[in-house]
């Protein structure tokens, strides 16, 4: 599983779709809420491929930064395209 994380992102991908669920963990001895966000994307031949997951504490604005930071840091092209759709 490490290795898929940290493995370099190659290729274009033009489509990423981000999305994230709660769920509860065991730490310590007690239940605990968790996000797991995973991003998706889809290259120039309709090749599909989860390209990242993640575990933290909520999907606050500074967990999804560093999430979509991480993977920018493997070489996941960023664009900047000013759209943004959320279904």
């Amino acid at each position: 599983m490490r290795n898929f994380l940290v493995r370099l992102v190659e290729g274009d991908w033009p489509y990423l779709w981000l999305d994230a669920t709660s769920v509860k963990v065991r730490e310590a001895g007690r239940i605990i809420p968790v996000t797991v966000p995973i991003a998706v994307s889809v290259n120039a031949d309709g090749r599909r491929e989860v390209l990242s997951m993640a575990i933290g504490p909520s999907e606050a604005a500074a967990f999804w930064r560093d999430f979509l930071r991480a993977l920018a840091r493997r070489g996941l092209p960023w664009r900047r395209t000013g759209h943004l759709r959320c279904t």
